[in-house]
């Protein structure tokens, strides 16, 4: 059960992502955040890394005891444990990757930008080496028109200067089923 959002549009960047941004965000976005308690981590291998839990998980054993699939609260201060965003492959714009099940756009989104991307992002000070080629200079402006597939609320992601905000055109439906008797 759950509920779906569909998004159309995207955030543009200037300047530039460089070409290891564009990697390290990809790569940061393939993940699942529920594996990792500290908000930098990345795998080497997102993927195999992905197949090899859901082998554990499904087998139901993982050599450190802990589920990390019981909660749906990442440990390393991230918003949720999917990001369905990420930058393209030529490092201009950050765009919905089409999952199934896509929330906390809003959050994800300026996760993104305070952390890795505008002046000041909160990963230059990590002191992580891969962060050195990252040049924390970027600022996003674009907007994403999303709809709720459960209530037909229609509403707009603007970015204006590395600053997210919502703005509802359709309000939610009201759902006979939730309001309770």
């Amino acid at each position: 059960m759950g509920f779906s959002t569909t998004y159309l549009g995207r955030l543009d960047i200037h300047p530039l992502l460089n070409d290891f941004e564009v990697e390290w965000l990809r790569a940061f976005a393939a993940i699942d955040r529920r594996h990792y308690t500290e908000p930098y981590e990345v795998a080497m291998n997102p993927r195999a890394l992905a197949i090899d839990d859901w082998q554990q998980h499904q087998a139901g054993s993982r050599p450190d005891g802990r589920d990390p699939f019981k909660s749906l609260s990442p440990d390393d201060g991230s918003p949720y444990p999917y990001l369905d965003w990420q930058p393209c492959t030529q490092g201009c714009c950050l765009g919905w990757e089409r999952r199934e099940k896509s929330r906390m756009a809003e959050e994800w989104l300026q996760y993104l930008i305070d952390h890795f991307l505008r002046p000041g992002a909160h990963a230059r000070l990590d002191g992580r080496p891969e962060f050195e080629p990252f040049t924390f200079d970027h600022v996003v402006n674009g907007i994403i028109a999303g709809e709720r597939d459960d209530t037909g609320e229609l509403f707009l992601i603007r970015c204006e200067d590395n600053v997210i905000r919502r703005e509802t055109l359709v309000n939610p439906e009201r759902d006979e089923w939730l309001m309770g008797w």
